[in-house]
């Protein structure tokens, strides 16, 4: 088992655009979460994910007969549960990997959307990534590396307290936060190590690419 997992779910991807192709997935474990089998398997159906899983309610037919007829494990769970499919299964591998890549978590349904950003404050290992941004849950003292010249917003889901932001051009000393606050949208990295510490609260943070 490797030490990175990635994680197709079900929302918009840009299948044209390179990013997808240039993943080395050799490097990562495979799952699926329902329709994130379909894109998947648009991308390279050379990848064979370690099990799909889900209510299977959006995978294609044929998709899916195609990945039986390859030995993929199945996992089919009721319409009816507790979890969405996406955190059903981030929750059921997420304590196996130092690093989970998401795609297919942004766009699509509004309520899938939202619910994914909030899994970032339980599952703090896991990452949002799309062709243009990439969503990660902020720790109390958290480096940044390689972001000279990058976009970068910081969103509280919470107040924040002694919020402090140092390398970025709008730094940050100690500044207590509200969740309500629009601050500390579109900053931008100065240097290629950058670092936000906090004293209380949550915090999510977005990189422009």
């Amino acid at each position: 088992m490797r030490e990175r997992a990635i994680i197709f779910l079900g929302g918009k991807l840009n299948l044209e655009a390179d990013y997808y192709y240039n993943i080395n997935y050799n490097e990562y474990d495979i799952y699926c979460g329902d329709k994130g089998a379909n894109h998947l398997y648009n991308i390279d159906k050379n990848i064979r994910p370690i099990y799909i899983l889900g209510d299977l309610d959006s995978i294609d037919k044929k998709i899916k007969k195609f990945y039986i007829d390859l030995g993929v494990d199945i996992k089919k769970y009721p319409e009816e549960k507790d979890f969405t499919d996406g955190e059903l299964l981030i929750g059921k591998i997420s304590l196996k990997y130092k690093e989970i890549l998401v795609l297919g978590g942004l766009g699509g349904q509004t309520d899938h959307f939202l619910t994914n950003l909030n899994l970032l404050e339980k599952y703090k290992n896991i990452i949002y990534e799309d062709e243009n941004e990439m969503i990660f849950f902020v720790e109390k003292n958290f480096k940044l590396e390689n972001v000279a010249d990058k976009t970068v917003s910081f969103i509280p889901l919470t107040d924040v307290g002694g919020l402090t932001l140092k390398g970025f051009k709008y730094q940050l000393n100690n500044y207590n936060l509200p969740r309500s606050s629009s601050l500390c949208t579109s900053n931008v990295a100065i240097d290629n190590l950058a670092y936000v510490t906090y004293t209380s609260g949550s915090i999510l943070g977005i990189i422009q690419k």
